[in-house]
């Protein structure tokens, strides 16, 4: 059975301290885990906040984007990270989106051969080996002390992130666990059993898989439904999730997002995610509902469901609709 666990959107209409409220009540619910999404912001430095302002709850990014960061940065924070919380912290990493990068001015490579490269790297830091990955780097001293990358007190799990089984397979031959974002469940099964092979590939256990499950919780289930859409319609446009949807066995639909997408036909494109589509991504409509939803995912074999709360209510904001989904969700 899944534990289950919290995922913020850091781009939505809140302030940090918002953030860490948010946490704190994951954590006095029962959640396993409070995780930070990327996009406009620095997911790193909110999940620091959050270590901060707690003192039970795994607290990780899901996921920092590796071609925002070089390597020694990123496992220097998670340094600071783990040492802050007694070990509470988990590095994700992903790619992120290349049309969002390269409007950045930041060169995209090879997505199955980078965010591999990029955990051995961080973990060459993490482990103490960061001079042996970076030979050329000027020695420094203190006091007639050879100096090196700062290494943590605690472990620092180094996660990767995937939509489909190529790169949950590449990110988990060297990281730690994969983490899903808006695989459809039907789809999840192909990521848990490449993250086996990674296992087996190299002499490991499967590493664990966690999978992002939107949730619009609310009575009226017409109301969560097409907040849902709302919601999906920016996400399954990106050709990644379109791909994935049609691994999943959903081509039709698949084919009608991308063709809606790039006719900028939003009608189209909202029509397109069916009820049954919103199914597979969402945990719909009241908290009984939901709840039965959650408990599907008991078939699969992912570690974690990390939720993401959407607000539903009229006039209700971010804060708000979050609060009220992890006191709804809350384990029993």
């Amino acid at each position: 059975m899944p534990e289950t666990g919290i995922a913020l959107l850091t781009f939505a209409p809140a302030r940090t301290a918002d953030f860490v409220e948010l946490g704190r009540a994951a954590e006095d619910a029962g959640h396993a885990a409070c995780y930070t999404t990327e996009s406009l912001t620095d997911t790193l430095s909110i999940d620091l906040a959050i270590l901060l302002g707690t003192s039970r709850i795994r607290v990780g990014s899901y996921v920092s984007i590796s071609y925002l960061r070089h390597p020694v940065i990123a496992a220097q924070m998670a340094v600071t990270a783990a040492d802050l919380s007694g070990g509470r912290f988990v590095l994700g990493v992903g790619l992120g989106h290349k049309v969002r990068l390269q409007a950045l001015g930041v060169p995209v490579g090879r997505p199955s051969t980078d965010l591999p490269a990029y955990v051995r790297d961080v973990k060459a830091v993490l482990e103490g080996r960061g001079r042996e990955r970076y030979p050329d780097l000027p020695p420094q001293e203190y006091q007639g002390r050879l100096l090196d990358f700062r290494r943590p007190e605690h472990p620092v799990p180094v996660y990767t992130a995937a939509v489909g089984p190529r790169m949950a397979e590449a990110g988990a031959t060297e990281s730690d666990g994969v983490m899903a974002w808006l695989v459809p469940r039907s789809g999840i099964g192909a990521l848990t059993e490449a993250a086996a092979r990674a296992g087996r590939r190299t002499g490991r256990s499967a590493p664990p898989v966690e999978a992002a499950v939107h949730a619009f919780v609310s009575d009226d289930l017409p109301a969560a439904r097409e907040a849902a859409r709302a919601s999906l319609a920016y996400w399954v446009r990106l050709p990644s999730y379109t791909s994935a949807l049609a691994r999943a066995g959903y081509e039709a639909e698949a084919a009608a997002i991308t063709a809606a997408a790039d006719a900028g036909d939003q009608a189209g494109l909202r029509a397109a995610i069916s009820d049954r589509l919103v199914d597979e991504y969402c945990l719909v409509g009241p908290p009984s509902r939901c709840r039965e939803q959650l408990a599907a995912w008991d078939d699969t074999e992912v570690a974690t469901v990390a939720v993401v709360p959407h607000p539903v209510r009229p006039g209700e904001g971010y804060v708000a609709g979050v609060r009220r989904t992890i006191a709804d969700l809350a384990p029993r």
